[in-house]
């Protein structure tokens, strides 16, 4: 259950409006060593005892575990030691609480400019045109644009998906789309999930 080397995780910074991507480098018998972040402005935030959240993905299910940065590694490059979490200290994020947010992301599909409801790593609410022809059950393949909330450029994702629910709204020339992603590299998965983490953050914010 412990996430693989050179995997890609998201890392949520405890009592910090920050999230960060990175990548594990090793796996030790009491500790794991985990790359400089991507985002270099959480790299002067990542002190000794800074406690954090690892989320990673394996196969279809995500998983997440508490720990802290307990110092530094000198290697080919710098790493970042953190505790290594007991297997029982690794939880797996139920369905229904995937990082779910509002959203308005642009996206193409199937050469059509459209714009999402809410979106979570598993897939996306979108609003269309009744006119544009679409049917339950079909494969269908588009690219998405995730804004990165640190340095605020944009990201593209390419995915692959499946119509899982047409339904007809009170707008007679709408109608809202349920679509699970079926296909989609596990870097992008990650874009998506810190996109959340950071959403439900302004959320919580805004909510004070």
């Amino acid at each position: 259950m412990y996430p693989k080397v050179n995997q890609n995780i998201v890392i949520d910074i405890k009592n910090r409006d920050m999230t960060c991507r990175s990548i594990i480098a090793e796996i030790e018998k009491n500790e794991i060593l985990i790359a400089f972040p991507m985002d270099m402005n959480a790299i002067g935030l990542l002190t000794k005892g800074t406690e954090i959240t690892v989320v990673f993905i394996l196969g279809e299910n995500q998983y997440k575990f508490q720990t802290e940065i307990i110092g530094r590694k000198k290697d080919k490059i710098a790493l970042f030691r953190i505790t290594k979490p007991q297997e029982n200290e690794i939880i797996k994020i139920q369905r229904r609480d995937n990082f779910r947010v509002n959203s308005n992301l642009k996206f193409l599909l199937n050469e059509k400019k459209l714009n999402t409801i809410n979106i979570s790593v598993g897939g996306m609410l979108f609003f269309c045109e009744t006119e544009l022809q679409l049917l339950e059950g079909e494969v269908v393949s588009g690219t998405l644009v995730v804004p990165n909330t640190l340095n605020k450029e944009a990201e593209l994702i390419t995915f692959q998906g499946q119509i899982k629910r047409i339904s007809l709204i009170k707008d007679p020339d709408r109608k809202n789309v349920a679509l699970e992603f079926t296909m989609m590299e596990q870097r992008d998965q990650m874009k998506i999930i810190q996109y959340c983490f950071e959403k439900q953050r302004q959320m919580r914010i805004k909510s004070r």
